[in-house]
């Protein structure tokens, strides 16, 4: 947890404006990852807007069969409250889904702060790969 404290200032500084890039907290189960995101909320004390990537690609997808996409998409965008995004590697089986979200979470991140988390275990490799490429990684193990 030493180094989760050292990076607090880093992510209390992301929660205050927009980084043009989300900033992903990658590590292992447990070590620390949520708890740095309340911290950092805690500090920077502004109202934060909290979802599972799960929840939040269902939302979109919800959004994009019922034709009411962009509407949807405007009100991520256009919504000032920093965005914390938890557990991207729920959409590990889901390349489709997982694109979408990735579209909708780089157009917010030049508008309003984005953090997201991803647990790191065996296997998910390729979902790092793809975080990497368009997001800011931080590990915290």
């Amino acid at each position: 947890m030493a180094l989760a404290a050292n990076l607090t200032p880093a992510v209390v500084d992301a929660l205050y404006r927009p980084r043009g890039r989300p900033l992903a907290l990658a590590g292992r189960s447990r070590c620390g990852k949520t708890t740095l995101l309340r911290e950092a909320v805690r500090r920077a004390g502004r109202q934060t807007v909290w979802c599972s990537a799960f929840d939040l690609a269902n939302e979109l997808v919800e959004a994009i069969w019922g034709g009411v996409r962009q509407t949807y998409s405007a009100a991520v965008v256009g919504d000032p409250r920093p965005l914390c995004v938890e557990h991207l590697e729920d959409l590990r089986e889901n390349p489709r889904t997982r694109e979408e979200l990735r579209r909708l979470l780089k157009r917010a991140a030049p508008h309003r702060p984005v953090l997201l988390t991803v647990t790191r275990t065996r296997g998910d490799a390729e979902i790092l790969r793809w975080l990497r490429c368009w997001a800011e990684l931080r590990w915290l193990d």
